[in-house]
């Protein structure tokens, strides 16, 4: 653009108008030049740029047409651009660009690793399943440590003037012995021996206790008497209960031991604890009373009327007292062990000295138990 020359020019009156035109037309002569440099300029930029853009034209058109190949060959072979590469005699620039990328892409794809089994398949080793169930144990924060299940515990006896109304169910026995001192008819030591068991249930039906006394040791097995007793339970709430029994001695007898007389008997007995939140001596109290012939009676009378009261003063020991019908008793109970049912009893019976016997003292051991699978 330094070839432009820009004049200004300054008017002038009217009387020097053929100067100025003058200066006009010179100014003209000199703009002329720089108008056709430039026509000339463009006319050359042109020719030599349009054989070049057809050129590069035709150069892209058949690159384009070669990567398209390309591509359409990866996708149907799935093999590697290298050896497309290989096989392919490349002639074009944009080619060997093309393939290098597109073998960079191939080789930044991670490979997929195959997930590893780790379930346990059921051929496994019994031995290794135990072992990992083992480590897989955790160790508890607090142990809690089971206390052993404590052995049932049996108390004494409470009935030393009067029979119980509360007797053997299913599955119980019990057997005994006894021996009687200092009495009118002292015959010299000698002792008696008993034994029963019983059936049903007195909570839910009525449970039946059968007995047998044999009334001589030294001569064992010469005479004997049998017992019957059916008894239930009428009333159980919290720590109270109540049972009626109706029995019968000497229902039957056999040897050569004088006639005893039989007995039919009905008896109630309640059994009640004074102090349940003792956790030591719950202190059980048992009251029996009841009516009877035979034994029970005294003299010629028909029907005689017995009443006892016992109460466990400490959990392996009880004491009472009663009325036998005949003469008035006294006793106590002990169990050595506690786990055992083993009961010891001391009593003295007849203190009153009414019966044709008198006053006899006697000492007895019993052992109970159930037969039955716990």
């Amino acid at each position: 653009m330094s070839g432009i020359k820009v004049s200004v020019y300054k008017l002038s009156p009217p009387h020097n108008k053929h100067l100025v035109r003058s200066d006009i037309l010179n100014s003209k002569k000199h703009s002329v030049i720089p108008s056709n440099n430039w026509i000339q300029f463009i006319y050359l930029g042109l020719w030599l740029t349009l054989p070049t853009l057809f050129l590069t034209t035709a150069i892209s058109v058949n690159s384009a047409s070669a990567a398209d190949d390309i591509v359409n060959e990866n996708q149907n072979s799935e093999l590697s651009a290298d050896k497309t590469a290989k096989a392919t005699p490349v002639t074009d620039t944009k080619q060997v660009v093309a393939a290098a990328e597109l073998e960079r892409i191939v080789a930044s794809v991670p490979e997929q690793k195959q997930p590893q089994l780790i379930a346990q398949t059921g051929d496994g080793n019994p031995d290794d399943v135990d072992k990992i169930r083992r480590d897989l144990l955790i160790e508890p924060l607090i142990k809690i440590k089971v206390a052993p299940q404590a052995k049932p515990t049996y108390p004494p006896g409470l009935s030393f003037a009067a029979p119980s109304a509360f007797g053997a169910n299913m599955g119980d026995a019990f057997l005994g012995t006894s021996a009687a001192f200092f009495g009118s008819r002292d015959t010299g030591l000698d002792g008696s021996i008993s034994a029963g068991f019983g059936l049903g249930n007195s909570q839910k039906l009525v449970g039946l206790e059968f007995g047998f006394n044999n009334g001589s040791i030294k001569n064992f097995g010469a005479n004997g008497t049998f017992d019957l007793k059916a008894h239930r339970i009428v009333y159980a709430k919290g720590s109270n209960q109540i049972g009626v029994a109706a029995g019968w001695k000497t229902f039957a007898q056999y040897g050569n031991e004088g006639i005893r007389p039989s007995s039919a008997y009905g008896v109630v007995t309640s059994y009640s604890l004074l102090k349940p939140n003792d956790s030591v001596n719950k202190m059980p109290i048992s009251f029996s009373a009841g009516a009877g012939g035979g034994d029970f009676r005294q003299g010629n009378a028909s029907t005689g009327v017995f009443a006892g009261v016992g109460v466990q003063v400490h959990p392996q020991v009880g004491v009472g007292l009663g009325w036998s019908g005949v003469g008035f008793n006294i006793g106590a109970s002990i169990v050595p062990i506690p786990t055992l049912p083993l009961t010891i009893t001391a009593t003295g019976a007849d203190l009153t000295d009414n019966s044709a016997g008198g006053t006899v003292f006697s000492l007895s051991v019993g052992y109970g138990f159930n037969f039955l699978p716990k």
